[in-house]
């Protein structure tokens, strides 16, 4: 495994929903256009950036009428924002992301990983990216670990690791996926297999990818470059080293 001699959480002190915005204010904080992400993730650093301004602003604005006006300008705002990075998300459908680490599990290779989806909400921005994950040798699925002999997996319980990052190998956020679950990880299975059936080496655990959600309006995503995967004990020891448990 790749070593890590610095790791950087490059915005965990940074959610931009309740605005502690890490940074400076900038046109799109360094987004590039030729970034997995496009400018997406500029924009929700823009709206953080923003709206610290406008916290520090309302902080001494002592008539009602325009404290009630600057409230309302920052709302338009926001959901012009918001719109234009979903126009602009929508088009990054069907990107590739690179990954690396695809071979540091014993029976499993990630195949690549595209983004699939983007979901707008209110304030918030998502990119749905999809990995695919193939068995390197036939195995066995069963429903729960306790079910399983030796050398099968849990169609609920098996996790791969991954590390979202910056070019320069800076952490941004750590996750895990399901290879078998085309839902999030920790939400109801959706697989495509039944327990006691056998996988193919080569056959895709699941057919549409385990995905991954990189919310663009919690983290610093503006230098999101890669996604690397990792070994549980890498996982566990690097999730120590930037959380701290």
């Amino acid at each position: 495994m790749k070593k890590f001699k610095t790791f950087i959480m490059s915005a965990m002190c940074c959610g931009l929903i309740t605005m502690t915005a890490c940074g400076g204010g900038s046109s799109n904080s360094g987004a590039s256009s030729d970034a997995p992400l496009g400018d997406v993730p500029g924009i929700f650093m823009d709206i953080a950036a923003k709206k610290k301004a406008l916290n520090e602003e309302l902080r001494s604005e002592e008539d009602v009428e325009s404290y009630q006006k600057k409230l309302k300008d920052f709302d338009e705002y926001v959901a012009e924002s918001v719109k234009e990075a979903e126009e602009k998300g929508k088009k990054l459908i069907g990107g590739e992301i690179l990954c690396t680490g695809v071979d540091v599990y014993p029976d499993f290779t990630v195949t690549g990983a595209k983004i699939a989806d983007y979901r707008a909400g209110s304030e918030t921005g998502s990119v749905i990216v999809k990995v695919s994950v193939t068995p390197k040798r036939d195995i066995v699925v069963r429903e729960f670990n306790r079910e399983c002999a030796q050398g099968e997996y849990s169609l609920k319980e098996t996790r791969l690791y991954y590390a979202l990052m910056k070019a320069n190998d800076f952490l941004i956020e750590l996750g895990q996926i399901n290879p078998f679950n085309s839902n999030a990880y920790n939400m109801s299975l959706k697989a495509e297999y039944v327990p006691g059936q056998m996988i193919q080496a080569g056959v895709p655990c699941n057919s549409e990818g385990a995905p991954i959600y990189i919310n663009c309006h919690t983290y610093d995503f503006t230098e999101f470059a890669k996604i690397i995967f990792l070994s549980e004990k890498d996982f566990m020891a690097l999730r120590k080293q930037a959380y701290g448990f």
